[in-house]
């Protein structure tokens, strides 16, 4: 046998190891947005041109056992695919899910506890983390860009993951009226709060009406509400009435905001890993106010350093900005921005309820209604407010537009 002979038959005798083609393309895989497949296909095809180009015409299948091995999420993953799920839980081995607000039972869930270690591992190590006895709690995003906790023993009783859908709603005000008739109410006093109510101008119309005129008119709005009670919807749906020649910028710590305009900066925090230093509020901040945007979106303050930045940023200008808070009504939302605030610099309480009072325009609060059993049976609008400074007392002065519980 000949020299080309033999070496032709030793490199044919090469197998294909799915494991170190994981290794050499899951670091650029990371944060990718898009056809994933796509981009795994193009840098497999680049590794084995490489190394084994007698496996080209393998191609479709080495990327099809790549993509599985790096990104399959077994029961999950139907339930990604799913439209109107929005959350998977798995309590151990059992998964449920909540699909228009009702949560269902997976009839199988995972076959054992061994299975559910190879999935919580597949997600951290795909966001270039890990998860041990030494740190059994992590925050990371799936491919899509949903949301997921990982707890496991010892800190928990067994293996918890909980993902937080990842969902780009393109439905503008209207489209959302289906989902949320109370944009359809009229505004004006409903309710019990008439010692807090002046409605001094009233506002003609609906509340869908009042929304966009908000946008159009560049108020500073602050989205309220539980968690899954569609703060970011609402906002994403927002933003179709803001002017199409206005520059935005969207700060995120995960990604969860696509506009429909066309000048839009999408900046996103990151956590240091992996020798990769941190992205911070502050650095996206910087950067964000070098871009010189019209108008500035934070999808949700969760931190201190947030809630901060925020505010701050909306003193030096940038009308008709909006951001979303976790709380349980309007007033709390101001009470948990004040606590924010000062937790991230030691402020004077008064400084900070005056910064908040130039800063935010109108607040909205988003609740949850449920059924007996605990399913999420709709979402409403049960507050809205318009901040009118402080009294001499250093109270906000709220003037309240609706207010229905």
């Amino acid at each position: 046998m000949g020299l080309a002979e033999r070496s032709k038959m030793i490199n044919n005798s090469k197998r294909v190891d799915i494991d170190l083609i994981i290794k050499d393309v899951r670091p650029l895989m990371f944060n990718r947005q898009g056809d994933l497949r796509e981009f795994l296909r193009i840098e497999i095809k680049r590794y084995i041109e490489q190394n084994f180009p007698h496996y080209l015409n393998e191609l479709d299948s080495i990327t099809d056992d790549v993509y599985d091995k790096m990104y399959g999420l077994g029961v999950f993953e139907k339930y990604l695919k799913m439209e109107d799920v929005t959350d998977i839980f798995s309590f151990g081995t059992k998964v449920m899910y909540i699909k228009n607000g009702e949560k269902i039972d997976d009839p199988v869930g995972f076959k054992d506890i061994e299975d559910v270690k190879i999935i919580y591992n597949r997600i951290v190590s795909n966001a270039l983390d890990n998860i041990s006895w030494a740190e059994p709690s992590k925050d990371a995003e799936l491919y899509d860009g949903s949301r997921v906790k990982i707890i496991i023993p010892p800190e928990a009783a067994e293996p918890y993951i909980i993902i937080r859908k990842h969902t780009h709603s393109a439905k503008d005000i209207d489209q959302l009226k289906a989902g949320m008739p109370s944009l359809d109410e009229q505004i004006g006093y409903i309710g019990t709060k008439k010692d807090k109510v002046k409605n001094e101008e009233e506002f003609i119309g609906t509340i869908a009406d009042y929304l966009k005129h908000c946008v159009r008119n560049r108020k500073n709005v602050v989205v309220i509400g539980e968690t899954n009670a569609g703060k970011t919807t609402l906002i994403n749906a927002m933003t179709h009435y803001i002017q199409p020649n206005h520059v935005v910028a969207v700060l995120e710590d995960t990604r969860e905001m696509l506009l429909p305009l066309p000048y839009v900066f999408y900046l996103k925090t990151r956590e240091e890993k992996e020798g990769a230093k941190a992205i911070t509020y502050e650095d996206i901040l910087n950067d964000c106010l070098r871009s010189n945007p019209d108008r500035i979106i934070l999808t949700e303050i969760r931190t201190p350093i947030s809630a901060y930045t925020f505010i701050h940023t909306l003193n030096s200008g940038h009308a008709g900005s909006f951001t979303t808070l976790h709380a349980d009504d309007i007033e709390m939302g101001l009470d948990r921005l004040e606590t924010l605030i000062k937790e991230y610099k030691p402020i004077d309480a008064k400084v900070v309820k005056r910064l908040i009072a130039k800063a935010i325009d109108v607040l909205i609060f988003i609740g949850l209604e449920e059924d007996e059993r605990g399913n999420t049976t709709g979402r409403a609008i049960k507050e809205i407010a318009e901040l009118k400074g402080l009294n001499d007392k250093d109270d906000y002065i709220l003037e309240y537009k609706y207010y229905r519980w």
